[in-house]
């Protein structure tokens, strides 16, 4: 194992030297080990020094992803922000800004990466792309229908015409079902227009008509389809469909043949066939139709059709009705009904001559009501054993195996697992060779609990395999016999069990047996103390020291462990002194000179690194966040740009007013991108919530300030710093605003004083250094420039 404190050394020494490839090198050889968002921050950073940008980039999305993976949000905004400072053009930082907006509930600032990098892609011929891109964008905004519609102009554009076939007809089943009648065919017939061979708008427009009562207009539409779709099934059920509306039962019913035909599992088609057979008199027929559908009705749980079904039928066919009946029921827990079910198949069985099976059904009901006497009296008067010598009816005469598989399957399937399993155990004697017949035997023993058979299944597999030279599956099929009882004595010394426990090691005379948590070797003691050291270079101080406790508990005497558990201290000592309530939050800028609220880490841990000399720390440091916040506004092409403001056209009909969080965040994504007045419009909304006052009025200050509305700036910015104090975080960045607010309004003197006030509390805030300079400078050249006053003279004439 790499030992990360020699390693950061010697890349130490390497920069010191001025030698960054050696350093670099050293750092890899700790990633390639153990993979770490800071040690790949840090390779990107050395990469970007040495001006290798195309590096730089890659270890900064490595260090993003890793920071995801592990849910530091926060670091992995900076880093995504990081990157496009390198390349604006990086569409996957884009797209994965997004991602994190998205995850912020930012739907706005979400729209806004996913348009960008949508809109790089296009300009890259990366199609498939931009398409998963643009079904997130639809996401946010599901029933935005001009937001779709747009989106659906840019895909013609990029001559995606499926796609912009398949937005058309979500705005034509929108405009249905808010029962705009005409515009929603309007769209169906744009879906045809860009793609004539669209089935799903063909279908649309069958069934818009007939739901408005345009019978006629809905068979003729329908008909002229099915010419451009002869193959289709669900055209040609459609015409069907329609023609028996119309009252054209022939045509129905040959329409509904020639589906069946192409699609035997059409099930919609068999139902309606059957359903013309039932009226037309004809039960038998419908019976043969309506079977598959009611198996497909109970394998789909919907238990009170298909039993509708299945009483209305029982005439019919009351042997298959019956094993449905019985499954139905069992299904459901309805126990009395199964009783009387299994009753009615077990006489319908006996009088077909079918002994064994009707004695089944009987004995099945008899656990369900153990006291019947009647059943016990039939279940005897029907034990009757067979002549010696003849073992029974063989219940394969006239039958093959695979007919004798499928009557088994069905018994399987609606839980008749004794006949399923008789019907293939008098197959045994006849093909006794049949790896089909010994695998649906052992599966079926296994549901019943019969281990010992079910095992005796598994040992005739193995030979048959064997003879085979299927070596493979021989030995696959003695595994599952261990599966399903390791300890039969069959199976013994076949080495396919679990292996033996291994035989404790003597203990010497007088020794004390080793505690159950006895210490652990030399290479878990390096990755407990790197797992330490992880934790403490996240900031993670309390999982540290909990690592490092539970070593304590087993090196009580390592030096190691107690100097870690001291900086760790020391650490600790620091933040209580140096942070005040609140600190660790970095706040997410939207740009250098505007104040936001504080952004929120995943799990609840703090997101600023304490910085000590006892403990190297390579985390991504507070200025790194804010530095990485002033990133260039992602360039987006005007018609990309239109699909922006219907999404936001949309977002503000739904928005509610007193939603302020909403409204800050709408607001500040609208300054990111130029929108200053619509952003003045959220702020101003937003401010009216006294938790959202001075963020909101913070930001209002700086957007009347963009738009040179200095005296509005400064009364809202004196409003807002009267009602903070000065320990608190957003003061001091009000107080800078404020005093900008004076300098661009010409106000110097004013400007001056508040800028000096700054300086005193930190001479490195911001440029307030450089601003004090210039003011000073400035106030000098009109004290030079000031005209000497002249006396006032008195006129006596």
């Amino acid at each position: 194992m790499t030992d990360k404190t020699s390693v950061t050394k010697e890349a130490q020494k390497y920069l010191a030297k001025g030698q960054i490839d050696k350093a670099i090198a050293e750092w890899e050889k700790l990633v390639a080990e153990s993979p770490d968002g800071n040690t790949f921050n840090v390779i990107g950073d050395l990469c970007l020094k040495k001006g290798d940008r195309k590096a730089a980039v890659e270890s900064f999305h490595k260090s993003a992803s890793f920071f995801r993976t592990e849910g530091f949000s926060l670091k992995a905004l900076a880093l995504y922000k990081k990157v496009l400072n390198i390349d604006p053009h990086d569409s996957a930082a884009l797209f994965s800004l997004g991602q994190l907006s998205e995850e912020k509930g930012l739907s706005t600032d979400a729209i806004k990466y996913y348009l960008a990098a949508a809109d790089l892609l296009a300009k890259k011929g990366k199609k498939d792309r931009i398409l998963d891109i643009y079904e997130t964008i639809l996401s946010l905004s599901p029933s935005n229908i001009p937001l779709r519609n747009r989106v659906a102009e840019i895909f013609l554009k990029e001559g995606l015409v499926t796609s912009a076939a398949k937005e058309y007809i979500f705005i034509a089943g929108a405009y249905d079902e808010q029962g705009d009648y005409q515009s929603a065919l309007d769209y169906f017939r744009k879906a045809l227009d860009v793609q004539p061979l669209n089935k799903e708008a063909v279908l649309g427009i069958s069934y818009l008509y007939e739901q408005w009562e345009e019978g006629e207009k809905a068979l003729e539409h329908i008909r002229e389809a099915a010419v451009l779709f002869p193959e289709d099934t669900d055209v040609l059920y459609r015409s069907a469909e329609l023609s028996l509306k119309a009252g054209l039962r022939e045509t129905a019913e040959e329409g509904l043949r020639k589906v069946l035909g192409m699609d035997a599992g059409h099930m919609k088609a068999r139902s309606l066939l059957g359903e013309i057979y039932l009226k037309g008199g004809l039960k038998e027929k419908a019976w043969e139709e309506y079977l598959p559908v009611i198996d497909n009705l109970l394998l789909e749980n919907k238990y009170d059709e298909a039993a509708r079904l299945l009483e209305d039928f029982r005439e019919a066919d009351p042997l298959e009705t019956g094993k449905r009946l019985v499954s139905l029921y069992r299904q459901l827990g309805e126990n009395d009904r199964v009783r009387d079910e299994l009753v009615r198949l077990g006489d319908i069985l006996k009088d077909r001559d079918m002994i064994d099976e009707a004695l089944s059904c009987y004995r099945d009901a008899l656990e369900i009501t153990p006291a019947d006497e009647g059943l016990k009296e039939m279940i005897s008067s029907l034990k009757k054993e067979p002549a010696e010598g003849t073992g029974g009816s063989p219940p394969v005469e006239g039958k093959t195996a695979e007919e004798i598989f499928t009557e088994a399957d069905v018994f399987s399937r609606y839980g008749l697992l004794a006949e399923a399993i008789k019907l293939l155990e008098g197959l045994k004697p006849v093909d006794p060779q049949n790896i089909d017949l010994h695998t649906r035997l052992k599966t079926l023993y296994s549901n019943t609990g019969d281990q010992e058979l079910a095992v005796t299944e598994c040992l005739i597999l193995h030979e048959l395999y064997k003879r085979l030279g299927e070596t493979e599956s021989a030995d696959k099929i003695i595994g599952e016999a261990f599966d399903i009882c390791p300890d039969d004595p069959r199976l013994a010394g076949r080495g396919q069990g679990p292996a033996p426990e291994p035989s404790p090691a003597p203990v010497a005379a007088g020794a004390e047996e080793a505690a159950p948590d006895a210490a652990p070797s030399a290479e878990n003691y390096e990755e407990e103390l790197a797992e330490a050291d992880f934790y403490a270079s996240q900031g993670l101080t309390a999982e540290a020291e909990n690592v490092l406790e539970r070593l304590k508990g087993l090196y009580p005497d390592d030096k190691n462990i107690e100097e870690r558990l001291s900086r760790l201290a020391r650490l600790n000592e620091l933040k209580d002194a140096e942070e005040p309530a609140g600190a660790g939050e970095i706040p997410d800028v939207p740009s250098a000179d505007a104040t936001t609220e504080p952004g929120d880490e995943a799990h609840g841990q703090q997101d600023r690194q304490l910085h000590h000399p006892d403990y190297e720390d390579l985390a991504i440091t507070d200025q790194d966040l804010v530095d990485a916040q002033e990133v260039p506004e992602p360039t987006i092409d005007d018609d990309v740009m239109d699909i922006f403001q219907e999404f936001k056209k949309g977002l503000e009909q739904e928005l509610e007013e007193d939603d302020s969080e909403t409204h800050y965040n709408l607001g500040i994504a609208y300054k990111e991108m130029g929108l200053v007045d619509d952003a003045i419009k959220e702020f101003q909304l937003s401010r009216n919530d006294a938790k959202r006052f001075i963020q909101s009025s913070t930001m209002l200050g700086v957007c009347y300030m963009e738009k040179s509305l200095y005296p509005l700036a400064i009364e809202t910015l004196q409003n807002v710093i009267g009602s903070v104090t000065q320990e608190e975080e957003s003061y001091w960045p009000i107080k800078y605003d404020l005093a900008s607010a004076y300098e661009k309004n010409g106000q110097l003197s004013e400007a001056l004083a508040l800028y000096t006030e700054v300086y005193g509390w930190d001479a490195g805030f911001r440029d307030v250094s450089q601003k004090i300079n210039d003011i000073k400078t400035r106030l000098g050249e009109q004290d030079t420039e000031k005209p000497k006053e002249k006396k006032n003279r008195v006129s006596y004439l």
